[in-house]
């Protein structure tokens, strides 16, 4: 369990020539001279690159992990190298890195190669905020994602999902940071390789080779670059599983089969990002949704906030939250929606009580996250990436893609399973999908035949008031509101001469009609927040809409794949009487079905990075989200936990 999230900058001074130095390991990050050619000369080549990817089809991935991320010269030189070789397919890159550089020292490095300025322009934009763990950095429209680990270099690998189809094994050399080379990196590197996958290093150091050697690769070494008189390279020659779950079989989450048409169940945010994800890949996707307009559900709010609501301490569920919280912060920016659907303007979470209080002050006295996520305000947090988002704007936008195809007042009536993939019967037509995935908050009683889940929907109104309805004093004060305020509610500053705020929380009530009394609810939640007389606020300004969120009981959403609740009763059922209890047989799920639902109030947090999840285990990439996040996601942990606690 970390500690913090806050990363350790690299000890960092560039000479007269301009090259960065690493003072921890008294080396070069690359070669002035040379450092293109070195990259292309071992990586690019002893990799066989070029004439591996020609080949590739349009809905194939080559997934490259490194290392040691250092200036990104080795990502921008195979990035270029594969946009020039390859019409066709996708560029997955993976690389770990325990001292980033931040983004203006990113810059700094690359601008001595002016053969790549274009990339790297695009890789310094879209790099990701300075935090501990995983982050997934999309450039689709040159059919390349790239997944940086900030962090320990074997912690980043043990924590992915996933396959690697070529090594760089790069880092500064073993002689200088011979730490990085351990034997839980050698086993990693090992579990995410598969028979052909490839490896070079400008290297030819023992505890490499010896370590590579021991763990499945046939080892070689070849002349090495300029004055360099050897490195290594080598093939992956041992069969193995691909894909182990790493102990618990029932949490696998590839189950391949082939990709012709996706069907998404659902418009709203889990659905609309799902949909986009899918989209970019190249796949055909319909999108069926049961109400006449797109994201009538708890995503029709005119506004919501981004609103992680980050822990004290370093949990699966807290590090979802914040990776996802990142990743949205980056997705929402990226969207060129015709009219505003995105603001960064920050948010300030006020505590409720004192016991936040207290909270709020352990989290800041302990510094686990960096001051750029999370910073001391003199009123509470202040969340600077936040903002607020029009979730039925951008659900719209999203659903634009040439490649999907949106039919509303289409509501599911069966879903069968045929030999590949399955028949959707709707209320005029039936349609083979190869895939389907229910985005469908609380709607799965499609899913019922297979299983179910503990979810349940919890009543929400928000509230829209002109702001000219309030006094002329606190008309002032609301209109001066710059950023999303939350404790006991939230409000956001004002759009088109409005304020929205809320919600209520009601518990039990399926009530969708708009009432007075949530009306006066919400006004005394804004009184609180803005310090302001709502008294006198007629409830006829008011107008409004009610959302049900789709709730789950440990609090955590569901996104997956779908397996029989009877099948993994029947295949673990040792876990009745011994809850650790090991097999290798792993869960047999229904091929093709997917889950994304249970979001609850924060799916404006969770849904992109969701959709890229479910996205990655479709096209069959590294998954976006660590292990254990996958773990705590994964639609089988209720199944589980019966059998363990002997209720199943």
């Amino acid at each position: 369990m970390l500690t913090s999230y806050r990363l350790e900058l690299p000890a960092l001074n560039f000479g007269d020539d301009g090259v960065p130095r690493s003072s921890t390991f008294d080396d070069v990050y690359f070669d002035k001279d040379a450092g293109l050619e070195e990259t292309r000369y071992v990586f690019l080549q002893h990799n066989h690159l070029a004439s591996r990817w020609q080949p590739l089809q349009k809905h194939q991935c080559f997934t490259i992990a490194e290392t040691g991320f250092g200036t990104g010269l080795n990502f921008l030189c195979a990035w270029q190298q594969f946009l020039e070789s390859s019409n066709e397919g996708w560029l997955h890159f993976v690389s770990v890195e325990k001292f980033p550089l931040d983004k203006d020292k990113l810059a700094q490095s690359l601008v001595m190669w002016p053969s790549l300025s274009h990339l790297a322009e695009l890789l310094c934009e879209r790099y990701p905020t300075l935090c501990h763990g995983l982050h997934m950095v999309e450039f689709p429209e040159y059919r390349t994602t790239l997944t940086l680990w900030f962090g320990e270099a074997s912690a980043g690998f043990q924590a992915l999902n996933g396959c690697v189809d070529a090594w760089f094994l790069d880092g500064f050399a073993p002689s200088k940071n011979p730490e990085m080379w351990s034997e839980e990196l050698f086993q990693n590197i090992q579990r995410l390789s598969h028979t052909g996958t490839t490896f070079a290093t400008f290297t030819a150091a023992g505890i490499v080779r010896r370590g590579l050697k021991s763990h499945g690769f046939d080892v070689q070494k070849v002349k090495g670059f300029g004055h360099k008189r050897e490195m290594m390279v080598g093939t992956f020659v041992s069969e193995q599983e691909s894909y182990s779950a790493l102990g618990k079989p029932w949490f696998n989450v590839r189950h391949s089969t082939p990709l012709s048409k996706v069907l998404v169940i659902g418009s709203g945010i889990a659905g609309a990002t799902t949909a986009s994800a899918l989209a970019h890949k190249g796949i055909e996707v319909d999108v069926w949704e049961q109400d006449c307009e797109i994201a009538n559900g708890g995503s029709g709010n005119e506004q919501g906030m981004l609103y992680p609501k980050l822990s004290a301490s370093d949990k699966p569920l807290n590090r979802f939250y914040l990776s996802a919280y990142l990743f949205a912060q980056r997705f929402y920016q990226q969207q060129k929606t015709i009219e505003p659907a995105w603001q960064q303007c920050g948010l300030l979470q006020l505590p409720k009580d004192a016991t936040e209080h207290v909270k709020f002050e352990k989290i800041l006295a302990d510094k686990l996250y960096p001051e750029s996520v999370l910073a001391n305000h003199p009123e509470g947090l202040h969340l600077p990436l936040s903002g607020w988002v029009r979730p039925k704007v951008m659900c719209e936008h999203l659903l634009t893609h040439h490649k999907i195809t949106v039919s509303l007042n289409k509501p599911l009536i069966k879903l069968e399973r045929t030999q590949n993939g399955f028949i959707a019967s709707s209320e005029e037509e039936q349609t083979h999908y190869s895939h389907v995935v229910f985005c469908t908050a609380n709607h799965l009683a499609g899913l019922s035949d297979w299983q179910t889940w503990p979810t349940k929907p919890i009543r929400g109104q928000v509230t829209q008031l002109p702001t000219h309805a309030l006094a002329d004093n606190d008309r002032t004060k609301a209109r001066q509101l710059q950023h999303v305020l939350c404790a006991d509610g939230y409000v956001s500053p004002e759009l088109d001469n409005h304020l929205n705020f809320g919600a209520t929380y009601d518990l039990g009530s399926e009530n969708t009609e708009v009432s007075a009394q949530s009306h006066q609810e919400n006004l005394q939640k804004l009184q609180a927040l803005l310090s302001i007389d709502t008294q006198n606020v007629p409830l006829e300004a008011c107008s409004g809409r009610v959302g049900m969120r789709c709730t789950v009981t440990d609090y955590t959403p569901i996104v997956g794949p779908v397996s029989s609740h009877q099948s993994l009763i029947e295949r673990y059922a040792p876990l009745r009487k011994n809850a650790k209890w090991q097999t290798d047989a792993k869960s047999e799920a229904i091929t093709g079905l997917y889950i994304n639902t249970g979001h609850g109030s924060r799916g404006l947090v969770s849904a992109p990075l969701s959709a890229q999840y479910i996205s990655s285990l479709i096209f069959d990439e590294m998954a976006p989200l660590e292990q254990s996040i996958i773990e705590a996601l994964h639609p089988n942990r209720f199944s589980i936990r019966q059998l363990k606690r002997g209720e199943a």
